[in-house]
């Protein structure tokens, strides 16, 4: 059997307050695509199907309809990650099923759903099961949270993780496909760059080792890079289709499609994708970054210039390169020679803004000038009402 796995679509997601909207349907589309073209028996959404928990009605047409799209190819297995309202996507899953949808919303027994078998047209059967994003506080009561110490609660939500995934593989037989679709950090894992970095900690962690052999692929969430994990079985996160933020630059995105048969290693092949703008770094004077924008295509920008503010200087840097550029940094050069601040004592307002402008390199007389004037209007104000 074949199957798709992507993840991490977080649709609703901005750049710098910029929509991406556009580019989450272009990545979509070719995701479909895709999915027709290996003629997949099922595509699995490995959970943050949403940027955030109250999604706007655009992010929810976008996820709805590509997974009906999906759906016309194939069933659909999809699960909540730590992104996701859980609560929101439970309340549409009897529409979604009568779509060929399944969505994972809580963690569940394998007995009440939280294992599902789809026959392929070829007679193969896969068996998949659903461990959707859990919380430290949904996984560990809350006495123990307000009794024990943080890292015992590590270790509470660690244990309780690793059974969790014990009783769901334990319905797994040799004669199928056994799959484990998790949103979940794997502790050793490489981060993309644009996650939650507090679910990103040893707390949320779980050992490579916890997931056993009978598992022939584990299609994981949660982190934007793609990247296999050494263990026991196939562990592999796809990642995010697009570059989600600037910590995720120069990476190529993939969605996997996986051939597996039961009893035999699967066979995995990372089918890069193409649409969505890439994001990228410059950095340099104003005079060097004029010459690097020949070189500019339809990126997102993160602009550092390298030399000492003056007033209008990242105006001058937008007007250069327009929208693209949604994040502008100005670092001054530090000196070897930079003096240490002087004394306070015996020095005017002015004098003592005029040397914290020195310091930070920004020795703009027109800031001089500007504080002075806010300093007059103060000192006048002042005056009148003790008057």
């Amino acid at each position: 059997m074949k199957f798709l796995h992507t993840s991490d679509w977080h649709v609703g997601k901005t750049i710098r307050g910029h929509s991406r909207a556009q580019e989450h349907k272009a990545v979509f589309a070719e995701i479909i695509s895709l999915a027709a073209e290996h003629n997949v028996d099922f595509s699995i959404v490995a959970g943050d199907l949403f940027e955030t928990a109250a999604p706007t009605p655009e992010s929810e047409t976008i996820v709805y309809e590509t997974l009906l799209q999906l759906a016309e190819i194939a069933p659909v297995i999809a699960i909540a990650g730590n992104h996701d309202n859980h609560r929101k996507l439970q309340a549409v899953t009897p529409l979604l099923d009568l779509a060929q949808i399944t969505v994972g919303c809580q963690p569940k027994s394998a007995a009440d759903g939280g294992v599902i078998t789809i026959e392929t047209a070829s007679k193969e059967k896969a068996q998949l099961a659903l461990l959707p994003f859990i919380s430290q506080r949904a996984i560990v009561k809350a006495q123990s949270l307000m009794s024990q110490a943080a890292f015992q609660n590590a270790q509470t939500y660690t244990a309780r993780l690793r059974q969790v995934i014990k009783a769901l593989s334990s319905s797994f037989d040799a004669e199928s496909v056994n799959i484990l679709v998790g949103h979940c950090f794997v502790t050793g894992a490489v981060a993309g760059g644009g996650e939650r970095p507090a679910h990103l900690i040893d707390e949320y962690g779980v050992s490579a080792n916890d997931f056993p052999t009978s598992v022939t692929y584990a299609a994981l969430g949660h982190l934007h890079r793609p990247q296999k994990i050494a263990g026991p079985t196939a562990l592999h996160y796809c990642g995010s289709p697009l570059q989600l933020d600037f910590g995720e630059e120069a990476q190529t995105k993939q969605v996997n499609i996986v051939e597996a048969s039961a009893g035999l290693p699967a066979k995995v092949e990372a089918v890069e994708l193409k649409s969505g703008r890439q994001l990228r770094t410059l950095v340099g004077t104003f005079e060097s970054l004029a010459e690097q924008k020949k070189d500019v295509g339809n990126e997102w920008l993160r602009i550092r210039v390298e030399e000492p503010y003056r007033v209008g200087l990242a105006d001058d840097v937008r007007e250069l390169f327009g929208q693209a550029a949604v994040e502008i940094q100005i670092t001054a050069v530090e000196d070897a020679t930079h003096q240490q601040t002087k004394r306070r004592d015996g020095r005017t307002p002015i004098q003592l803004f005029g040397d914290y402008l020195e310091e930070q390199h920004n020795a703009d007389e027109t800031l001089t000038k500007e504080f002075a004037s806010l300093l007059d209007e103060i000192q006048s104000a002042s005056a009148e009402v003790l008057q």
